[in-house]
């Protein structure tokens, strides 16, 4: 294809076919996304003519400086570091986000607000780190490492900062917050909110007075970042308080908990406590944000100097304390927000941790031989997820277990089908492929259709089953050497040195630093599941719910196919052919997003199907786990010896 065609054609999509794609899936989806909108939606039109003027800035730098149009599968001659590229490094796609945004908000779009822009974002995200990030580095080598932008962290070293940089801290932190904050707010109470108060909570004394403490808490935090010392402490402030807000944000989204407020006495300090109350939000309370932020200072105080050190800290604990004296948190978000903190402080060495035990089932290969017949113990690993997945869609399913155990054949056979049309080959005997699962569930689902089973209900259990069967089948990956990451420079990563392992067999890349690709898959299967479960609870569409997986997976596994070092893999116009099934997967995905259905229904947990899930498992572990490794037969074997 001539390069003018191709530059007409990349144009095309993303100025003219992305737009109207997203402008009516938000259109479609309105009739299912319900949530109220902020007030003053006037505040739409100037997000959104900032983000255009944003874009405008960016191209014309691009087109000036950089002697290139803004099309990253063909970059420009120069690397911009100037202009719009001195705000953020991708002005471009955060004006799109802006647009998106401020249209979505101007118009009164539940769904453009709360389910296409936040969606088009992690998008936009995936692309430049599975995609985008790669041809640049190609292009301009070291230069991406050089470019520092108002919105960048502090560089990780000591030197003290000044107080603009400070400022620019606080800002880049309490900002994002405070808006994602106030979103939950806007959202309001769901219908089957659960509240944390528990007994414990009625042996917590009201102190009224300690409402000071509590206002306390606001310039006390906000003075940590001005407080700390250098560069790279301010830095690690600043990456603890975006992994909190991760966190707590997600705990948002999947645990619909609040707390139930009771009614106060007529006094100075409880009309300040109702006062709070009334313009926050009991929703917004697990985990306690008042808590996580002020254990943040109380560690980061350690900067402030001597003589104010205790104080502060002392402070901070009266904030942590005045949580619960003013009954605005319950023990249980307290302890919520202890965890969080655990986490986003300590992650580093919880990772690590992590990795080691990825690491330790990577290199557990045993098998064991009984005449003809070997059991190899990475299809363990396969059974449990099939375990957990039948129950799951038998649990949803109660009046169609006929059709469970259609899907639950179906997928095991059409990843096998899969995986020899793609990747089969004599060291490649008996592999198995995602997509081939996929594809043959969805044969199985249309076909129990024609037997009167709702297509909907069966897709969206299927679709909460397999995430379960994705984390445990990563296991089974660890073990065979499947799935397995490209070598990395990054100090953490995962080492096979197993002789049976793929990794060594076929890659080559026994004991090389790679890509722990099968530990970020678990946890986007475990983070999927929970939002997956969440929209069950809300009683969304069963069509709803099937987009959601279809798009998340979609997301996810372009991300993971970038760092991805299987040498079989094919490639098709410059990408890898799964990432072109992952955009195919996330644009199914918003498809059914605005389809209407009903929602899923469930049935009960007996002996029975514990059972039949266990029976199921057996079958799984055969198949995954069990081969012949003296036969020639097709499909005979699972490695080549």
């Amino acid at each position: 294809m001539p390069l003018i065609l191709q530059k007409i054609l990349y144009a095309a999509v993303f100025c003219l076919i992305l737009p109207v794609l997203l402008w009516q899936w938000a259109v479609y989806a309105d009739d299912f996304v319900t949530l109220p909108l902020p007030e003053a939606q006037w505040m739409g039109g100037i997000i959104a003519s900032a983000g255009v003027s944003l874009t405008l800035w960016a191209m014309l730098g691009l087109w000036r400086t950089g002697k290139g149009l803004p099309m990253n599968a063909f970059p420009p001659e120069e690397y911009v570091f100037s202009g719009a590229y001195r705000v953020c490094r991708h002005p471009i796609y955060a004006g799109a986000v802006m647009l998106c945004l401020g249209l979505a908000w101007l118009n009164g779009s539940p769904a453009g607000f709360w389910l296409v822009t936040p969606l088009f974002t992690l998008m936009i995200i995936t692309y430049v780190y599975g995609f985008e990030r790669e041809i640049i580095e190609q292009q301009f080598g070291a230069k991406p490492l050089l470019h520092k932008t108002w919105l960048s962290l502090p560089p990780p070293n000591l030197r003290k900062p000044g107080l603009s940089e400070k400022i620019r801290a606080a800002l880049l932190v309490f900002l994002p917050w405070l808006f994602g904050y106030e979103l939950f707010v806007w959202a309001g109470m769901p219908s089957d909110v659960l509240y944390s108060n528990t007994v414990v909570d009625d042996y917590v004394p009201l102190l009224p007075f300690t409402v000071l403490f509590y206002l306390l808490s606001y310039p006390l935090i906000i003075s940590v970042p001005f407080i700390i010392g250098s560069n790279q402490r301010l830095r690690e402030w600043m990456t603890d308080a975006f992994w909190g807000m991760l966190l707590i944000f997600y705990s948002y989204l999947v645990i619909p908990a609040a707390v139930a407020y009771q009614s106060l006495p007529d006094s100075l300090f409880n009309n300040i406590i109702e006062w709070g109350r009334q313009h926050d939000s009991p929703m917004a309370s697990f985990p306690s944000f008042h808590i996580f932020w002020a254990l943040i200072a109380i560690h980061y105080f350690n900067d402030a100097s001597k003589q104010y050190r205790p104080y502060l800290k002392a402070a901070g604990w009266l904030v942590i304390l005045s949580c619960l004296t003013t009954h605005n948190h319950t023990l249980a978000d307290a302890v919520a927000a202890v965890l969080v903190y655990w986490l986003a402080r300590y992650r580093k060495p919880i990772y690590i941790k992590m990795l080691y035990v990825c690491e330790r089932i990577a290199n557990s290969w045993h098998e064991w031989q009984f005449g003809k017949v070997r059991l190899i113990n990475h299809g363990f690993y396969a059974a449990i997820g099939g375990f957990f997945g039948f129950l799951m869609m038998a649990y949803l399913l109660p009046n169609d277990l006929w059709a469970v155990y259609l899907i639950g054949f179906s997928g095991f056979i059409g990843a096998g089908l899969w995986a020899q049309w793609v990747e089969g080959s004599a060291a490649l005997l008996r592999p198995f492929g995602y997509y081939g699962s996929v594809i043959g569930i969805l044969a199985a689902v249309f076909a129990a259709g024609l037997f009167g089973a709702d297509i909907w209900s069966l897709l969206a259990a299927a679709a909460l089953a397999a995430c379960p069967i994705q984390f445990f089948g990563r296991c089974r990956c660890l073990v065979q050497g499947c799935c397995h990451g490209k070598p990395t420079d990054a100090a953490a990563g995962l080492r096979f040195t197993h002789p049976k392992s793929r990794v060594n067999k076929l890659a080559g890349l026994c004991g090389e630093n790679l890509y722990p690709t099968q530990l970020y898959s678990m946890a986007a299967n475990f983070f999927t599941f929970f939002l997956l479960w969440r929209l069950y609870t809300l009683e969304m569409p069963a069509s709803f719910l099937t987009g959601i997986y279809f798009i998340l997976t979609g997301i996810f596994r372009f991300v993971e196919e970038s760092l991805r070092g299987e040498p079989q893999t094919p490639y098709f116009m410059g990408m890898r052919v799964y990432q072109w099934l992952a955009i195919a997967s996330v644009l199914l995905g918003i498809m059914m997003t605005c389809i209407s259905s009903t929602s899923l229904d469930a049935g009960n947990l007996s002996i029975g199907l514990c059972i039949q899930a266990f029976l199921y498992a057996l079958l799984i572990w055969f198949v995954y786990g069990v081969d012949f490794p003296e036969s020639n037969r097709r499909f005979s074997r699972l490695t080549q010896d």
